[in-house]
């Protein structure tokens, strides 16, 4: 009797064993086979974040298990890029869909421009998450004002093709800008109008062509903004009456050629 009890008992214990402990094992064997983990992009994650996630279970039939398919892994990168020229696949390396990717480059290919990073934050495609992890990548080159043709003037906030053949025009006569604001002594150009880019634009004063007062001609220095035809007729004058050991812009103030005022704009075009 009593080994019969053990064995009753010993029976039902493998039962038990088999049923229950043993159970969970055949899922996890299932699950390694299906493959566990996978990475995936999680938008505004640091910067080479990889985001593991298990194989999900879907219940089905009593005893079985269902695992969904493994993604594709994704990495999400950083890097500097201007959104006016930057390509589809580095959008995505970016961290953006494809679908939203694409849809930056749909607004460039209608004429969209970036003009400062805020313009990028306005897409709608682009989270204030993702833009805040962007934001200093982002590397929008400044339109430089004395090599800029007119396509690339127009492209600035308010300069239209009159304004770009008056900007050019200006440049020309005065040899080039020395200092951004000095866009705006273009005639019709104000501050208000100016505020729209200022943001946008740079000077290389490496590129200024310079003026010799002593030896250009009359014609010449009236052209430029800062002498004029009158100015140009006393530094003439000057250059005849004065012998060429007397020729320096002291004794052109000296002798009242130039006014404080006017030399003190004009001199950075001089040779």
């Amino acid at each position: 009797m009593v080994a019969l009890v053990f064995l009753i008992l010993g029976f039902q214990l493998a039962l038990f064993v088999t049923k229950v402990v043993r159970r969970p094992a055949k899922v996890e064997a299932v699950a390694s086979e299906a493959g566990s983990s996978d990475t995936v992009v999680v938008e505004g994650g640091a910067p080479g974040t990889e985001v593991k996630m298990s194989a999900r279970s879907v219940s089905g039939r009593p005893g079985r298990s269902k695992l969904s398919a493994p993604a594709q892994s994704r990495r999400i990168e950083s890097f500097r890029f201007d959104p006016n020229t930057v390509s589809e696949n580095d959008l995505v390396r970016l961290g953006l869909s494809p679908k939203q990717a694409e849809s930056i480059l749909n607004y460039r290919s209608k004429g969209g421009r970036f003009r400062k990073k805020e313009d990028f934050a306005k897409m709608y495609v682009v989270s204030d998450s993702l833009y805040a992890r962007l934001e200093p990548y982002i590397d929008i080159p400044k339109l430089e004002l004395n090599s800029a043709d007119s396509a690339a003037l127009v492209r600035l906030k308010g300069i239209g093709p009159f304004y770009a053949r008056q900007i050019l025009s200006y440049r020309e006569r005065l040899g080039g800008f020395c200092d951004v604001e000095q866009i705006m002594e273009v005639e019709g150009l104000d501050s208000a109008r100016f505020s729209g880019f200022c943001d946008a634009i740079s000077v290389d004063t490496a590129r200024i062509v310079k003026l010799d007062i002593w030896r250009d001609s009359t014609a010449l220095l009236a052209r430029h903004p800062y002498i004029g035809e009158k100015g140009a007729r006393r530094i003439e004058r000057f250059r005849n009456v004065y012998d060429s050991t007397l020729w320096s812009p002291a004794n052109l103030l000296k002798e009242h050629v130039l006014t404080e005022e006017q030399f003190s704009r004009l001199r950075v075009y001089l040779k």
